[in-house]
């Protein structure tokens, strides 16, 4: 049974949703790969009618797959420099050129482009993980600090936790800590603010200086999201029918940097299965399948012969190991003259239940 429309194999169907993420691709310029009605039809279901199973996935990978508070604690101390190894998150705004039908390009101006756009809040670890994703919304009356409150950050983060903001922030802190059960000023790090006509001291420079150094983290974030996925960079402006589209396309972009930035910090292997899609006769399993093929690398008949034979002498061994050990277990009772006492366990049975009298008491619970 395929999910999505059309005659095509469903991994064609999600690589060319996939190709069209990363290249920015309009329904005409997807027209050498796939029919525009067809790849239509696709992203409609994918990205409107699916919406809510969908987003409700990727944020929850996003919050749960590359981050715990004890890897967040434990990378700020190894990584963050001296003044800063208690932040474990940083957050920012991300804006994008965009032009909406639902508002006017005034009501959409961004003052970071110069130009219409849509701005969404993006929290992430010092691991570099993006974990939580605000609803995206026009720039000119969303500031970063309103966007801030809206996200309700103390539903989301731990208590151990301390955000690393700007100064955009900085005015809404404590409207969202009066409001919060168990978030206090020590949850956020962000510049200091000289007093007005007051320049700053040389140790206040400094920790302003090193902050700011600290926070490019989020600009590399949002570099990286830019160059591969060329909606996300901001050259040209985005087409938008529907703010939740576009959220969702962001949401999908930062997972699939997310599995990037794992793979390569904990070095996995690429394993044959892995490839599996590269395969001509590959295609996505139904319902009725077990699952995927599991491919494995060549192995000579000589090297599999030599390997039956170091297993079966593994359990020959086991087996004399385990012979051995009832030998002098039984050794052992024999000189016992103390009672030996041996539960004999319930087992579920189909049918009807018997009695058997074995001078035990029985346990109710089946195990």
């Amino acid at each position: 049974m395929h999910k999505y429309p059309g005659p095509y194999r469903e991994v064609e169907k999600g690589l060319l949703l996939l190709y069209n993420l990363a290249k920015d691709l309009s329904m005409e310029e997807m027209e050498p790969y796939i029919p525009r009605s067809s790849y239509h039809a696709i992203h409609t279901k994918f990205y409107k009618k699916e919406y809510i199973a969908h987003n409700k996935y990727i944020t929850t990978c996003l919050a749960t797959m590359f981050s715990t508070i004890t890897i967040r604690l434990l990378a700020a101390k190894a990584k963050n420099p001296p003044l800063f190894q208690h932040v474990t998150l940083h957050i920012d705004g991300h804006d994008t050129r965009a032009t909406y039908d639902g508002e006017s390009q005034v009501e959409m101006y961004s003052y970071k482009l110069k130009k219409a756009g849509l701005r969404t809040q993006v929290v992430m670890d010092c691991n570099g993980m993006a974990l939580w994703v605000s609803q995206s919304a026009s720039c000119k009356s969303n500031v970063d600090g309103i966007m801030l409150l809206a996200m309700k950050l103390d539903k989301r983060m731990h208590d151990m936790d301390c955000v690393a903001l700007d100064g955009g922030y900085t005015q809404f802190l404590k409207k969202l800590v009066d409001e919060s059960d168990n978030l206090t000023m020590q949850n956020f790090a962000h510049p200091f603010r000289r007093k007005k006509n007051h320049k700053l001291r040389e140790a206040e420079s400094k920790y302003n200086a090193t902050f700011g150094s600290f926070r490019s983290q989020m600009e590399a974030l949002f570099g990286d999201l830019g160059s591969t996925f060329q909606r996300h960079n901001n050259r040209i402006p985005v087409l938008v029918d529907k703010k939740q589209t576009y959220n969702l396309q962001l949401k999908l972009a930062l997972l699939l940097l997310n599995i990037e930035r794992m793979v390569g910090l904990l070095n996995i292997s690429t394993e044959p299965i892995y490839e599996s899609w590269i395969r001509e006769v590959f295609d996505y399993p139904c319902e009725e399948d077990n699952g995927v093929e599991q491919l494995l690398d060549h192995i000579p008949l000589d090297n599999m012969v030599e390997s039956n034979k170091t297993m079966a002498q593994l359990q020959q061994k086991f087996l004399t190991m385990q012979v051995v050990d009832e030998d002098v277990t039984m050794d052992v009772l024999e000189n016992q003259s103390t009672t030996i006492v041996i539960e004999i366990p319930s087992v579920r049975r189909k049918g009807k239940k018997k009695a058997v009298n074995m001078n035990y008491e029985e346990d109710d619970e089946d195990l």
